[in-house]
């Protein structure tokens, strides 16, 4: 089995992905693709590790069977933000990205033993993950930012972790604010090759960069000039986007206090470092634009 997992993270993509995943999953399972709902998938799991009992090869097998992974279906991609851990646990007194997730590595690491493994994370800067944990509460944001102490956004350690506990894994890494131009390389990693999805599944990505008008003017246009390839829609997109472009949205932080705002200035000044330390880690790829 190949099973490709994009942990999200959490506040990144806003589950575009899991959507595009759910609307064309009938058409990947044509293509031999297993794409079940993050929920059925995270509670499939969380029943698998209450068998201890079982061989692991054949608790495996039970597993992707029951997510309708059999026969001639022996790709599976899932994207699920749950799977590092809830929402709620990403910033605590521990760190960030530090509570639960060391266990719940070790039982996706244990609950596939012979799968291939490619794990998908988007990383995001400070001043854009952190607000949107917090839907744009400050006072909230405040008092969780007093509880962090380092230097950078820990990625690479979160890379670093997710190598160490699923050792066989290989790690596909891009910026979150890259992705509006990466689109079509991450979702090529989750189902292959993009020309036999059709287009419409693939405007809102398209249209990440347009405006409102933008993303209309586009969807009329695609309605009646069906793109042929998805190299034919990025030229397009290109195209309105000189016109339609916009600036990408900046998570609403409200009347955030001064030492915050420093706080996220210094946070991501580091972030280039950071994902140069990502990059030079064994087993681990960086997408660049």
């Amino acid at each position: 089995m190949r099973l490709i997992l994009h942990l999200g993270a959490h506040a990144t993509d806003g589950g575009k992905v899991a959507d595009w995943m759910s609307e064309n999953r009938a058409d990947f399972a044509e293509q031999g693709l297993c794409a079940p709902p993050p929920r059925a998938f995270l509670q499939a799991l969380s029943a698998a590790l209450l068998d201890q009992d079982t061989d692991p090869r054949l608790r495996e097998e039970t597993l992707l069977r029951s997510l309708g992974a059999s026969g001639a279906r022996r790709w599976m991609s899932v994207s699920a933000a749950g799977l590092l851990g809830a929402q709620t646990d990403v910033i605590s007194s521990e760190g960030f990205y530090v509570k639960d997730m060391v266990r719940r590595l070790h039982a996706l690491n244990a609950l596939f033993p012979r799968s291939t493994v490619t794990v998908l994370l988007s990383v995001r800067t400070a001043s854009g993950i952190l607000p949107a944990m917090v839907a744009g509460n400050a006072d909230a944001l405040a008092n969780r930012m007093a509880s962090l102490n380092m230097a950078t956004l820990p990625w690479a350690h979160v890379v670093r972790q997710i190598r160490r506990h699923m050792p066989r894994a290989q790690v596909v890494v891009w910026r979150h604010e890259d992705f509006a131009t990466l689109w079509p390389r991450v979702l090529s990693v989750m189902s292959g090759p993009l020309d036999s999805v059709p287009s419409e599944g693939l405007l809102t990505f398209a249209a990440n960069g347009l405006s409102a008008e933008g993303r209309v003017r586009l969807q009329r246009y695609c309605e009646t000039n069906p793109q042929p390839t998805i190299g034919h829609l990025r030229r397009v997109v290109a195209l309105f986007g000189t016109r339609y472009g916009k600036p990408p949205a900046l998570p609403e932080t409200g009347h955030l206090p001064a030492w915050v705002r420093a706080e996220f200035a210094r946070l991501d000044q580091g972030s280039d470092t950071e994902l140069d330390d990502i990059a030079g880690q064994s087993g681990v790829t960086v997408l660049h634009p």
